[in-house]
């Protein structure tokens, strides 16, 4: 068990630093596209979301970035058989679920979204499935809110096999997963701005 955190002695010069590179990845996030910016997404990052949907018993779940404007959530990965069809739709921040918990950033459970008033269900209708109950929970990385990770159950399926709803205990075990993908994504945006990446 580690009882006592390592503290690293801190230099002044490269604290100085921190501000600068606060700065420039906030200006090359502001000038991508969502679709660029999923691009530092490894493929750790992406297995860790796919077991933690599937361990929360999701059907599939979605990765949501907000565009330059912050005007839409971008679905830039879908774990699911649709993924083609429903990566690149636009959810109006202002709409639905996720937009709410992007704006209020807490993460959210709904077991019964059908009689949700939140719910947007113009996704549903899209790719022509019934959402039943989902979490979403806030995504950040580079010092800001980014975007929200989505994981649904879906009306079509074997509800022998899978669960039905989700508990307090799967929406912290989501957050937590969320979380170390942030750390992993911040630290492939500081390697590569400071040039570490490109070592060895």
């Amino acid at each position: 068990m580690i009882r006592s955190r390592a503290k690293i002695l801190r230099d002044p010069e490269l604290a100085r630093l921190g501000g600068d590179l606060e700065e420039h990845l906030e200006n090359w996030i502001k000038s991508s596209t969502p679709m660029e910016i999923v691009g530092v997404f490894d493929h750790v990052c992406i297995s860790l979301l796919r077991e933690a949907f599937l361990k929360v018993g999701g059907c599939e779940g979605s990765v949501w970035l907000a565009d330059k404007d912050e005007k839409n959530l971008v679905a830039v990965y879908n774990s699911g058989e649709d993924a083609t069809s429903l990566v690149g739709f636009e959810q109006p921040v202002g709409d639905g679920i996720i937009s709410m918990v992007f704006a209020q950033q807490q993460p959210y459970c709904e077991n019964d979204i059908e009689r949700s008033h939140g719910h947007d269900d113009t996704l549903d209708k899209k790719i022509e499935k019934n959402t039943m109950a989902m979490i979403a929970v806030p995504f950040y990385f580079a010092c800001g809110i980014r975007g929200v990770i989505s994981c649904v159950q879906l009306g079509e399926f074997d509800s022998e096999t899978k669960k039905r709803g989700f508990s307090s205990d799967d929406v912290s075990a989501l957050s937590r997963v969320v979380n170390i993908v942030e750390r992993l994504i911040n630290e492939t945006l500081q390697s590569s701005v400071l040039g570490l990446s490109d070592a060895g």
